[in-house]
């Protein structure tokens, strides 16, 4: 633990001495993110999302994004526009930002059923449905600029997809999703 918040330290100790982030535009942005849930229903699920942003005018972005998402349950990729604003601060190297996405998502959903069979011995029956989606992901946090070109995010984002795609801790699925992500940011 003490381990961790000298590192934390040491990152915000730097991204101190960074000067003024300004986000105008003609800038680019390269974006890798997500995030780890160890304790999920469905075992280690896994969000991955890369993303590109040009910035159409000072502080907001649009762009395009890929993401995956997998556990035990369902294995999702998605792709589609964003959009996100950023707000200027007099704060020299934390910048608040709230985005949204609009994806489609190709999904395989799998259910597994335990029974006891004829000889008396416990089986499992696998079944799995494809499904599409359109899913719309609202999302907003903080920026930590380390130099004027990288950052680190963090991000609580909240999903809503047409069909059932995330998994609930009960074991099944729903339509709806909510969870923090972590992230990297570089501008150009």
């Amino acid at each position: 633990m003490q381990k961790t918040m000298l590192i934390w330290a040491a990152v915000l100790g730097l991204a101190t001495s960074s000067p003024a982030v300004k986000l105008g535009a003609d800038t680019q942005s390269l974006d890798l993110g997500g995030g780890l849930e160890f304790e999920s229903a469905a075992g280690v699920t896994e969000h991955l999302r890369v993303g590109y942003g040009y910035f159409l005018m000072d502080y907001l972005e649009v762009g395009g994004l890929f993401s995956l998402v997998h556990n035990d349950v369902v294995t999702a990729f998605g792709f589609g526009p964003k959009v996100e604003y950023n707000f200027e601060l007099d704060l020299p190297v934390v910048v608040p930002f709230v985005g949204s996405a609009i994806t489609f998502q190709h999904a395989k959903v799998s259910s597994r059923e335990y029974f006891i069979n004829s000889e008396g011995r416990i089986d499992t029956q696998t079944d799995s449905d494809v499904k599409n989606a359109l899913n719309l992901d609202l999302y907003g946090g903080l920026k930590f600029f380390l130099t004027d070109q990288l950052a680190i995010n963090a991000d609580l984002v909240l999903s809503a997809a047409t069909s059932d795609l995330y998994e609930r801790k009960d074991g099944g699925t729903s339509k709806t999703n909510a969870r923090l992500e972590l992230g990297l940011r570089y501008y150009f």
